[in-house]
């Protein structure tokens, strides 16, 4: 009996044991629960950054943000929209009679993705298309242009190493004179080198381009000018009374006018859009620019160009060089998206208008354009990427008139 009471209290479970079997069996599935929650709150907190760090980076990059843009973007202090500086050098009479060209020759440094730029380009192919005929096989042309290539690790601009050593070290058959003269001269790299080897001095201002400078007979170097509206104008004013002008005397104030109307409301207020640093002067930018964009639409019904049908200015090639960097660039990467100019019908058909025109057409660089726009504005698109052109920046489009 001993033995097989014994016995029993293995072979049988009493009440007793099955309560504990039962709550070893909760134990295990809360035990389980547990691990699972902590497996998952281990995945998340690896896909997302803790609240603290999230914080510190959005710190530093608002701090960082604030001091690039202070240097890329000055402000007004009253307004506090952006405000670009005047231009160092400046042309104050275009007329032979004020600007005298003779024995000189001139060196116009720009870079092709450079809107600014761009239209004292198209300028000069305009002027160099229409003297032509009139200037012989063997004469060399009064302007040279020396194309610039953007850095966009530093944001300055490269000069061509072959353009330096044939401007600024002229051969003159001795080797041995060059190297040294080569020796003796500060290193010429970039645009800013070019600023202070022609000014004589460590240049401090703003090494913008374009930049147009002039090389006497006697090798003496001048800057001449670096403010495009007034490059532009010197360059059709410098060309045959018999060519045909786009700033012709009897329409200067006029052109004036309109020039200057589009620099305060489209070419520099995309950059009041895209420079931003706050919301309130962004949509007030916005506002200003797509107001102007809607009367300049409606000035071009039924006229070919801004000043009439047969009438091709300074101010269409200033009106140009934003246009067509619009729906490529500003759209996007400037926050002007209310509307773009395919959607315009006016100015849709007075871009495929200019498109069509060979100095328009082969001075436009669309791939370098969004290269440049893209990487090197950092404060503006950190992660370097270039979205894909749209429809209305191809040539399909474009040539579709």
């Amino acid at each position: 009996m001993f033995t097989a009471q014994k016995r029993g209290v293995h072979l049988f479970s009493s009440p007793s044991s099955s309560l504990s079997r039962r709550k070893r069996a909760r134990a295990g599935k809360q035990l389980k629960k547990k691990t699972e929650c902590k497996s998952a709150s281990s995945k998340t907190s690896s896909s997302l950054p803790p609240g603290i760090l999230v914080r510190v980076a959005k710190t530093a990059w608002n701090l960082g943000w604030n001091v690039m843009m202070s240097q890329l973007a000055p402000k007004d202090k009253v307004s506090g929209e952006y405000s670009r500086p005047e231009s160092q050098f400046r042309v104050k009479d275009f007329d032979d009679d004020g600007f005298h060209s003779e024995g000189k020759k001139l060196y116009l440094f720009a870079g092709k993705t450079c809107p600014w730029a761009h239209r004292t380009l198209i300028v000069n192919e305009l002027i160099k298309k229409s003297s032509k005929q009139r200037r012989n096989e063997e004469e060399e042309e009064q302007v040279e242009i020396i194309y610039l290539e953007p850095n966009k690790n530093t944001g300055l601009w490269t000069v061509p190493k072959e353009a330096v050593e044939r401007i600024f070290f002229r051969d003159d058959g001795d080797t041995g004179e060059r190297q040294r003269q080569q020796e003796q001269q500060p290193m010429i790299e970039t645009l800013r080198d070019v600023y202070s080897y022609v000014s004589g001095t460590r240049f401090e201002g703003r090494a913008t381009a374009p930049l147009l400078i002039s090389v006497s007979n006697g090798g003496a170097f001048e800057i001449v000018c670096n403010e495009s509206a007034d490059i532009i104008r010197l360059f059709d004013c410098l060309n045959g009374e018999n060519d045909e002008k786009l700033y012709p005397k009897e329409n200067r104030k006029e052109i004036d006018e309109m020039c200057a109307y589009l620099f305060e409301n489209v070419n520099n207020g995309v950059y009041k859009a895209g420079f931003a640093q706050s919301q309130a002067t962004l949509d007030d930018a916005v506002d200003k620019l797509f107001q102007a964009l809607d009367v300049l639409d409606q000035k071009l019904e039924g006229s070919k160009f801004l000043l009439g049908d047969d009438s091709l200015t300074l101010c269409d090639i200033c009106f140009y060089t934003t246009l067509i960097r619009f729906d490529a660039v500003y759209n996007h990467l400037f926050r002007c998206t209310r509307k773009r100019i395919c959607d315009y019908p006016n100015l849709s058909r007075y871009l495929k208008t200019l498109y069509a025109l060979h100095a328009f057409r082969e001075t436009t660089d669309m791939v370098g354009i969004r290269e440049q726009y893209y990487t090197s504005l950092f404060p503006l698109n950190p992660g370097n990427l270039v979205p894909p052109l749209p429809f209305s920046s191809k040539d399909d489009w474009l040539l579709s008139l």
